[in-house]
């Protein structure tokens, strides 16, 4: 056993979708690695709400292994709050969230104790040195994506990912997280602590496909940077000195021609400017609009997700 594990549990935490078909084999070779690498933890898998076996597969491992836990989702809420409940339900010392897919590398996970046995950090943030075989479009939008968010927000995640070691101390604080819409990513990097990144490669899938459509990349992208930041809402400021400015110009214009007697023109000029005033006071109140909707869903106060099963 590495000697820094003694005295502590090392929990790993993670969610699953609609996995059954690959979860026996996957949760196998994790184990696999982590015994040669004489590491003793629990496995506690979260459910989203899966269509198929996968909560039977989660038994049947539960059954055959007692350092197997798991809790299943009355539906899907999605992976931010799967995370989310995976720290809040098992008690450990250390926690590691991963994919089940092994594109997080269960090679990596000793390396990544040592690291935080030796640096003393609090976090040992998983970055990926490489993408793996994603899409260019996936690639564009993600870099991009993370370039805005550190623009807007401050926040480095340049090529983050869910593949992180945490200890109890940082645990214990993002419990006290009570929003509903929640970028758990986001939230590591927000809370501080003295956090060492480490670099890996990102394997492929072995079995199955990835759920995580362009679609739901572009909504995580957007609650990402509605959950941590409000500038947005400048917009609307911006773009009404920007046509305060514009209508002072072209008031000024039509005085001048007015009091000259110059013939008025100009009415497609008239038609765009109308267009495009229209357009930003859409943009400025659907912008609004979102805000307005999470405060909404953060005052009704519901439960951030709710359990069907326990093992």
């Amino acid at each position: 056993m590495i000697p820094f594990l003694e005295n502590k549990r090392l929990a790993l935490i993670i969610p699953v979708y609609n996995e059954g078909k690959a979860l026996i084999s996957n949760f196998k070779e994790i184990k696999r690695i982590l015994e040669a690498d004489e590491i003793n933890c629990l496995f506690h898998f979260i459910d989203d709400g899966s269509k198929d076996d996968t909560w039977q597969v989660i038994e049947s491992l539960a059954q055959s292994h007692p350092n197997v836990s798991g809790i299943k989702f009355a539906r899907n809420f999605g992976k931010e709050i799967a995370l989310r409940a995976g720290i809040e339900s098992i008690d450990a010392d250390l926690y590691l969230t991963m994919d089940s897919d092994l594109q997080h590398p269960p090679r990596y996970i000793k390396t990544m104790i040592e690291l935080m046995a030796t640096s003393g950090a609090d976090i040992i943030d998983g970055v990926k040195a490489s993408r793996g075989k994603e899409s260019f479009t996936h690639r564009f939008f993600a870099k991009s994506f993370y370039k805005v968010l550190k623009s807007i927000t401050g926040l480095e995640m340049d090529n983050s990912s869910d593949f992180k070691l945490m200890n109890r101390q940082v645990i214990d604080n993002l419990r006290e997280f009570h929003e509903r819409n929640l970028f758990f990513r986001g939230v590591v990097s927000w809370v501080g602590f003295n956090v060492v990144t480490f670099e890996f490669d990102v394997d492929d899938r072995k079995e199955g496909a990835s759920h995580f459509s362009f679609g739901k990349l572009v909504f995580l992208a957007t609650s990402a940077i509605l959950s941590y930041t409000s500038k947005p809402l400048y917009l609307t400021i911006i773009s009404g000195v920007i046509f305060l400015v514009f209508a002072i110009i072209m008031g000024l214009q039509t005085l001048f021609n007015f009091f000259f007697g110059h013939a008025i023109s100009g009415f497609s000029t008239v038609i765009l400017l109308i267009l495009i005033t229209g357009s930003m006071i859409m943009l400025s109140l659907g912008i609004i609009g979102v805000y307005i909707s999470r405060i909404y869903e953060e005052i009704k106060r519901r439960p951030r997700y709710v359990i069907e099963k326990k093992l």
